[in-house]
């Protein structure tokens, strides 16, 4: 392509880059270590910036946790606004399963615990966006109840069941280990699967 066609220079698109790579930076430090013991400075040097700079893209440590959890929940969205209709309950939470622990194991975004870290304001947002995602899965697996596919019980438990296993990756999933996401997806639908199927 000729230089002169190329797309110009946007500050803004690379200001907004460079702070969604610090975020997921943060993010993986914060699973790697806890949110109390990763330093912004261990986050800064992952980058291969200045803390100095590292301030130029977030205000403050709190933040970063706060911008992570809303990664997390702006990907699960997307997923779960993708999820087919026509078929089984089941077979369509048997697909939004295997994308969210993908989307968990190859992008860098971490589902985090550390709501408690946060400030009021900043820990309603996030308490808010997660029941909405927690609400759509529980009428999911209400339609499977309805539909045969997915046994009776307490929706919410079914629910916390492998949402508690989302939340675990984040704690022992390595990149570089010998599991791959795609595989690690699929045995975790396996499981959730014969948990909850009627």
């Amino acid at each position: 392509m000729d230089a002169a066609l190329k797309e110009p220079f946007n500050r803004e698109k690379q200001f907004a880059t460079k702070r969604q790579a610090v975020i997921l930076a943060a993010g993986q430090a914060f699973r790697r270590r806890g949110y109390h013991n990763a330093s912004m400075t261990e986050i800064a040097k992952t980058l291969g910036l200045t803390k100095a700079a590292l301030y130029y893209y977030v205000r403050n440590k709190e933040e970063v946790l706060f911008e992570c959890h809303l990664m997390a929940y702006d990907a699960m969205d997307e997923i779960l606004a993708s999820k087919p209709k026509g078929i089984v309950a089941l077979d369509r939470l048997e697909a939004l399963f295997i994308d969210l622990v993908e989307m968990l194991t190859a992008s860098g975004v971490s589902l985090l615990t550390d709501v408690n870290s946060l400030g009021a304001e900043n820990k309603t947002v996030v308490l808010t966006r997660r029941g909405k995602i927690e609400r759509k899965i529980i009428r999911l697996v209400k339609e499977g109840q309805k539909d045969g596919s997915i046994r009776s019980g307490d929706a919410r438990l079914h629910v916390f069941f492998f949402m508690g296993a989302l939340n675990w990756l984040n704690a022992w999933y390595d990149a570089s280990g010998r599991l791959k996401g795609e595989d690690i997806a699929v045995h975790f639908a396996l499981q959730m699967r014969a948990g909850i199927a009627s």
